[in-house]
């Protein structure tokens, strides 16, 4: 059965790759996030559509261009002109030149006093607005280079979306690990937490990639953040695959080097806790314990050898529980 941590990390990640596609659809805008800029269909949109007066459509359309020179004699010219102006649907002038894949022109108005840490209110699929900042859109978005260009002024890698999710799993998300490594280069939070509690690497033993895992840990991430579900999901992930299995083992290794002591606790214990407690002061459930115990503590047990053994130990102990009249604990 798939653990509650498993779930709950699928619908994250089915969250991030819907919201992508509707926000692709519902707002035209958005589809810098979805393609490159030579085949983004924002330039049907024409610079009137977010700024329609100058002095700020001037601008819009010197972005567009990605025109730096016109853009520095517009703010000579117009020394009251907010660089952090929204224009229509929440748009602002740097995220018009993102839009674009325009650097030159993001500098330029960073240059200019453009605020790169300011949240974006975007509309959602629902009718409302959501906050966001643009370092969480291009953590996910098409180029690398955009993101590199953000950090490199000065944007808040621990900045957090419209999802509470930081840029650090916005990354991971859509699997780009040289991301992730760009943004704990730049100051991200290695354990940093989304609106579940869970961290980079709790998420990413939960979806089987101990490669990644291992990465982090030797980073210096705390297996200990979202309860320890990084050593749960060395235990139990039953992958299939020899190269995961191989760097699940290496997980577990250098879990045991930090002082994790295996077994730990399996998915469901703390409901059958009381239960299994009195099974185990049994002469069948003691001896079920000690082979657990024992096979739990081999350095290169993982998955299914350890997943088999626990269901047989459950196994035995719900036909303990059927023998005493012991009813099932309330879910």
């Amino acid at each position: 059965m798939p653990t509650l941590r498993l779930l709950v990390a699928l619908r994250v990640r089915l969250s991030a790759a819907l919201r992508l596609g509707a926000l692709c659809l519902l707002f035209p805008f958005q589809l810098f996030g979805c393609m490159q800029a030579e085949t983004n269909p924002i330039y049907k949109e024409a610079p009137e559509a977010y700024f329609p007066a100058p002095p700020a459509l001037d601008v819009a359309r010197a972005i567009r261009r990605d025109d730096v020179a016109a853009l520095d004699q517009l703010f000579a010219r117009h020394p009251g002109l907010d660089p952090n102006q929204e224009g229509n649907k929440g748009v602002t002038f740097l995220l018009w030149a993102y839009s674009h894949h325009h650097v030159k022109a993001m500098r330029a108005l960073v240059a200019h006093g453009a605020d790169v840490n300011r949240p974006l209110r975007l509309p959602n699929e629902r009718g409302g607005v959501d906050v966001t900042h643009l370092v969480n859109v291009a953590a996910e978005g098409p180029k690398d280079e955009l993101l590199v260009a953000l950090l490199d002024l000065k944007a808040d890698p621990n900045a957090k979306d419209e999802r509470k999710v930081p840029a650090l799993l916005n990354a991971i998300y859509i699997n780009n690990y040289s991301r992730m490594k760009l943004l704990l280069d730049r100051g991200a939070d290695i354990d940093a937490v989304d609106s579940g509690g869970y961290t980079a690497a709790s998420t990413l033993a939960s979806l089987n990639n101990f490669e990644q895992v291992h990465y982090l840990l030797e980073r210096g991430a705390d297996w200990r953040k979202a309860n320890g579900d990084v050593a749960l999901s060395t235990q139990e992930k039953d992958i299939g695959n020899a190269q995961s299995i191989a760097w699940q083992i290496k997980v577990k290794h250098l879990l045991m080097a930090k002082g994790v002591k295996f077994p730990v606790p399996s998915s469901g214990a703390a409901r059958y806790h009381d239960i299994r407690t009195k099974w185990e002061q049994t002469p069948e459930g003691r001896a079920w314990r000690l082979k657990l115990d024992a096979l739990g503590a081999q350095p290169d047990i993982v998955g299914k050898p350890w997943v088999k053994e626990e269901l047989a130990a459950r196994t035995a102990m719900r036909a303990w529980m059927q023998r005493e009249g012991i009813p099932f604990p309330p879910l």
